[in-house]
């Protein structure tokens, strides 16, 4: 295991431990839902908000081909961490959608080819990713601090190659799924807990050292882990929660 999932899983089971100490005083805080406190506590909710998260990246379930269709025998893109902010709106129901922009930080390829005819046989550079998502969630609105939430996303991923074998750059479609937890914290502020499974795409880099060659990189999927905060800017309209403030 790598020192950044590690040390990032390390994180998340710190923060799940924190917030499971006060589960049980969770019950009943919005009220029942057979008093209508669900349609007011949607109300109060609705609006837009700003967001931030980080987290790890986890590149899995690649694969490296190069443009003469020589075969690699060795592949590895190493883990790294992402961070990104976004702004969003909360529909009624539960629904809700954002835009967001997260920058994954450069990380390490590698790949040897199955040939000693070839000029350079090995290829290395560091990548880096910009993506831009458009997300559309539904939130498990159960009554409590503690919300349940899946989520799907559209988009794209800049993706720059950098080192001795490449400098380049390929702009690809992206997608991605995503599951998690939101946790009511003081005042407007919310705890996002949460899973992406992020596709990127192939994405082509020209060869530095040999023209005319490119080396590509097939179903670049990653899993993230990602912890993050969300402000709720308002509501819009004059509207109170059913519930008493969380002290």
């Amino acid at each position: 295991m790598s020192k950044c999932k590690a040390s990032l899983i390390g994180a998340l089971m710190l923060v799940l431990t924190g917030t499971s100490a006060g589960a049980a005083d969770f019950d009943d805080y919005r009220g029942s839902i057979k008093d209508d406190a669900y349609l007011e506590v949607s109300d109060h909710q609705r609006g837009w908000y700003l967001r931030g998260d980080i987290g790890g990246t986890f590149y899995d379930d690649y694969t490296m081909t190069d443009s003469n269709a020589a075969k690699f025998i060795l592949e590895d893109i190493d883990d790294s961490f992402n961070f990104g902010a976004g702004i969003g709106y909360n529909l009624m129901r539960g629904f809700r959608v954002d835009f967001t922009l997260d920058y994954r930080t450069e990380t390490d390829i590698f790949a040897q080819l199955d040939s000693a005819t070839v000029p350079t046989n090995q290829f290395t550079g560091e990548m880096d990713a910009l993506v831009g998502l458009a997300n559309f969630y539904y939130d498990l609105d159960m009554g409590h601090r503690i919300t349940p939430y899946v989520g799907v996303g559209v988009g794209f991923a800049a993706l720059s190659m950098d080192g001795e074998d490449s400098d380049d750059s390929d702009t690809t479609f992206a997608w991605a799924l995503m599951a998690g937890v939101d946790i009511d914290l003081r005042a407007n502020w919310k705890l996002d807990i949460g899973y992406r499974y992020l596709n990127m795409g192939d994405a082509s880099f020209g060869d530095s050292k040999i023209p005319g060659r490119s080396f590509e990189v097939e179903d670049l999927e990653a899993h993230e882990l990602r912890v993050g905060l969300r402000y709720q800017l308002g509501c819009l309209r004059d509207c109170e929660p059913s519930y008493e403030p969380y002290k």
